[in-house]
């Protein structure tokens, strides 16, 4: 089976030609980073009623998720390299609504519109509702943690950081808290200025990742109405930097490259 792998700021993405009649299976073989190539997830293409073409995306654990804005990116640029889209500048399909996606020739920068957060949130994404954009907090050992949770085309969890903070407790704890029945993305924000912060992610699905798209998104726009922030925000993930344009759609500016090619070989059928 023959696959390309892509990363978008280090998170990293198998891209197979067809459609895989178990992509849960799949995804959780392929994207072992031991027993198979290893991503953070498996991504494939299909036809679209509604837009040019159908992004698909299953976490490395078989979960589906509605969007994936790293792995948008590296969709766009292996379409691209496999000739499968020309033109710069067209519409994607996805369970989180369309994208509209730009594609810069000269700089291979890929521009996104993750279009309008949602602040306004109910089940199954937590168990109450929150009907505005407001501060929660939750309890874990004793521990007060206090967060902001929107979704931005996939539910994310905005924590601010403080010195004696410890994040890789907290991230799992709170992705899998009792309040996100479907489980939430954890992202860890450092305000630098007003146009700089650092954003470290806790995926659902996947674990701890070097970037998270929609999550630096979510972040910038967090951060930008709370006044932390302007409108262009330069987020620094550790796979890297990305663009957040944060106005009336949020658009979301990275890189994303081809890291192989290759074949997989598994004995079972998937």
């Amino acid at each position: 089976m023959e696959f390309q792998k892509y990363h978008g700021t280090g998170n990293d993405f198998i891209m197979v030609s067809f459609i895989p009649s178990n992509p849960e299976a799949l995804a959780k073989s392929i994207c072992d980073r031991h027993f198979g190539i290893g991503a953070d997830g498996l991504i494939f293409a299909s036809e679209s009623n509604i837009a040019d073409i159908k992004f698909n995306y299953y976490n490395s654990d078989g979960s589906i998720a509605p969007m994936c804005g790293n792995g948008m990116r590296c969709f766009v640029q292996y379409l691209f390299d496999n000739q499968m889209i020309e033109s710069n500048q067209y519409k994607v399909e996805t369970l989180a609504g369309i994208i509209e996606i730009e594609r810069d020739s000269k700089t291979n920068l890929i521009k996104i519109n993750l279009g309008k957060p949602e602040f306004t949130l109910d089940e199954p994404n937590v168990s109450s509702p929150i009907d505005e954009f407001l501060e929660q907090a939750l309890s874990f050992d004793e521990e007060i943690i206090k967060f902001y949770t929107i979704n931005m085309g996939t539910l994310h969890t905005i924590v601010y950081v403080t010195s004696d903070m410890n994040i890789n407790k907290i991230g799992p704890q709170l992705s899998k808290s009792d309040f996100f029945p479907k489980h939430t993305n954890v992202n860890f924000v450092d305000v630098l200025d007003r146009d700089t912060q650092k954003v470290t992610t806790y995926e659902r699905g996947a674990g701890w990742t070097l970037s998270c798209g929609t999550g630096t998104a979510a972040s910038a726009v967090v951060s930008n109405k709370l006044g932390f922030v302007g409108n262009k925000v330069r987020s620094i993930v550790p796979g890297g930097v990305l663009n957040v344009y944060v106005g009336e759609d949020v658009k979301l500016e990275g890189p994303a490259e081809k890291i192989a090619t290759g074949e997989f070989v598994k004995h079972e059928k998937i």
